[in-house]
């Protein structure tokens, strides 16, 4: 580990020093029935005097021509043989400069068509979305696989404005992280046109596109909606807290600055691909789970979302050695967010305690061992994208919360943030750059930030563990920890017994309260019987009010207690959230349970063509 390192891409082929693009325009028709983007993208590059050259990264694209916008002069191409996993370098001959005159400035276009196996474009069938009727379209650039969709220098340390003009199928909607005009053209019989423009730079990773028959409920003036039309049919989209989500927002410019993106749409994934997680901004993607859950679980799980509109997107890592920097910032802005919605006492302890329990759970798990890295990996010639699931993100959260301890306590440390993001808005930075940072805006504190032990925090977490000091359980969080110890010890006789132990204040626990009594639960399974659940589903479980998480939690439970009753429910649900996340622990909890393992085999296979292949994949190891 070496903060000072050379901070070069190594997963990009692009060299942006030498010639940088600044705008992209992309033209595209959406085929479904090819599963291929068709079209052309127009680039505007800056380049320094003498260079005639720029190297943009491609990931099985196939380039039809080049040519210069100026003239429709056709511009000489190749790409360099590679075994990379990355792709290859796409060199591009640039146009002259024409006269004396030195200008900075070309543009070029690219015609060209995306692969039907691009890594980063996920075409669901009908029977893979939610209504089941109708296909669904959407990138998921997983760090390096923008490359897959359209030309670009597919890094973070290059940030670019950005507009579009998209062709689909006669209504289907299209989103993009940028700004809609409002304007669909849909004088063509067959494709309707949408275009987007996105004013503000972003890098590659954070252009978005999602396609798909789609309805839109405008939430507020900052705020739609869009859902598949199952989702509407349903009453979640009135029961929404949207309200939350404003007020996070809120919460967040007090904490960051001003908003610097215009909207926060709102696009409910089709299950299959709900466990996604998509880091762009004006939209954020969100799972139909979280439309019917209280206050307290939208918050805590949008509030990430939220986050990431500043650590990320406004000020982004140079490159994913750094990713740091966007993955333990929006941790620590999330829980703070976390602290003013959700309304316990002792809130942010619990959170930390939380993290804690990831961090852990991600160093004792024995397969980690040879893939966990430190908090500034070397991940030259690894894949990001996979590598970067294993650095202990978590650690980088408590160096921030240690930081602000020592410096002042989070009046100040929150000060600071709001600088932080001000001063390096719209650009991309390396460890190096905010720790300089720091260090010039606690000019009082540099002897302090001198004795921290940096390489410690950064280093390898199995050699060199720092473990941050926590309170006791919170008032609440000893409640539920206590009502499971009385449910795991109660003596009940009979299934319609009521039990004696519950208080009034125990008979209404908010969702986030409902987590923690089944983590408990969950934890002591053995002791529980199908008696017990009975009565348990009577008091809390059993409605709609409870949270998708909840139902999921709950459902898995029954199934490791072996309640029978509960199978057709679980398998339901596995099959309609077919996301890995919670298709894969249902699964696997009924391969355990041997009278039910050729019930849950013919419930696979029979709804196989809804899973996506590469939960099929993961399934398939245990089935």
């Amino acid at each position: 580990m070496d903060i000072l390192r050379p901070t070069k891409d190594s997963h990009s082929f692009a060299i942006p020093e030498l010639a940088r693009v600044t705008d992209i325009h992309l033209e595209l028709i959406v085929d479904f029935k090819r599963r291929v983007l068709k079209g052309k993208v127009i680039l505007t590059i800056t380049r320094l005097p003498s260079i005639n050259q720029i190297i943009l990264d491609n990931l099985g694209l196939v380039i039809s021509s080049v040519t210069n916008v100026l003239d429709g002069t056709l511009l000489h191409h190749h790409h360099v043989v590679t075994n990379s996993a990355f792709g290859s370098p796409f060199c591009v001959d640039l146009p002259p400069t024409i006269g004396t005159t030195y200008n900075p400035e070309c543009k070029i276009q690219i015609e060209y068509e995306t692969s039907p196996n691009s890594p980063a474009l996920y075409w669901l069938t009908a029977a893979q979305t939610g209504d089941g009727k109708h296909p669904f379209l959407l990138s998921n650039n997983k760090l390096i696989y923008a490359r897959s969709w359209f030309p670009c220098q597919d890094t973070p340390s290059v940030k670019f404005t950005y507009s579009a003009k998209i062709l689909v199928p006669k209504n289907f909607s299209v989103l993009m992280s940028a700004l809609s005009h409002n304007n669909v053209d849909r004088e063509d019989p067959q494709l309707d046109q949408y275009e987007f423009r996105q004013h503000l730079p972003v890098s590659s990773c954070a252009v978005i596109i999602a396609v798909g028959l789609l309805q839109t409920k405008k939430l507020n003036e900052r705020m739609n909606i869009f859902a598949e039309e199952n989702i509407f049919k349903t009453n979640y989209i009135k029961i929404f807290r949207y309200t939350a989500i404003e007020k996070m927002l809120q919460i967040a410019k007090r904490l960051c600055g001003s908003y610097m993106w215009g909207r926060y749409d709102i696009c409910v994934l089709p299950p299959s691909i709900a466990h996604f997680e998509i880091e762009c901004p004006c939209v954020t993607f969100i799972s139909p789970l979280l439309l019917h859950g209280d206050r307290s679980y939208v918050g805590d799980s949008l509030a990430r979302n939220i986050s990431q509109s500043w650590a990320g997107n406004l000020v982004s890592c140079s490159n994913y050695e750094h990713l740091w920097l966007n993955k333990s910032f929006s941790l620590f802005i999330s829980r703070k967010i976390g602290r003013s919605v959700l309304y316990h006492k002792g809130i942010d302890v619990y959170l930390q305690r939380e993290g804690l329990k990831n961090l852990n759970s991600l160093v004792q798990e024995p397969k980690n061992v040879n893939k966990l890295r430190c908090l500034l990996p070397n991940l030259e010639y690894l894949s990001p994208d996979i590598l970067t699931k294993y650095v202990p993100y978590e650690r980088g959260y408590f160096l921030l919360c240690h930081l602000e301890n020592m410096l002042g306590g989070p009046t100040v440390f929150e000060l600071f943030l709001q600088s932080y993001f001000d001063n390096f808005a719209f650009r991309s930075i390396n460890t190096a750059d905010w720790l300089n940072y720091l260090r010039q805006k606690f000019p009082d504190k540099v002897k302090m930030l001198e004795d921290v032990e940096w390489h410690l925090w950064f280093g390898n977490i199995f050699f060199t563990p720092i473990m941050p000091e926590l309170s006791e359980m919170s008032a609440w969080e000893n409640k539920c920890f206590i009502l499971a110890k009385k449910w795991i010890n109660w003596d009940i006789r009979r299934v319609h017994d009521i039990p004696p132990f519950m208080t009034a204040d125990e008979r209404n626990l908010c969702n986030i309260e409902k987590i923690l009594l089944l983590n408990n639960l969950h934890s002591s399974h053995q002791s529980l019987t199908t008696v017990k659940l009975y009565s348990l589903n009577n008091c809390f479980f059993c409605g709609i009010q409870n949270g998708g998480e909840i139902r999921f939690s709950w459902l898995l439970l029954c199934i490791k207690v072996q309640w029978d009753k509960k199978v057709e429910s679980a398998l339901n649900f596995a099959v309609k959230y077919c996301s890995p996340n919670y298709a894969y622990p249902i699964f696997k909890s009924l391969c355990k349970w041997r009278e039910m393992r050729l019930l849950m085999i013919g419930q696979y296979y029979q709804n196989k063509e809804k899973i996506l292949n590469e939960t099929q994949e993961k399934l398939n190891k245990i089935l």
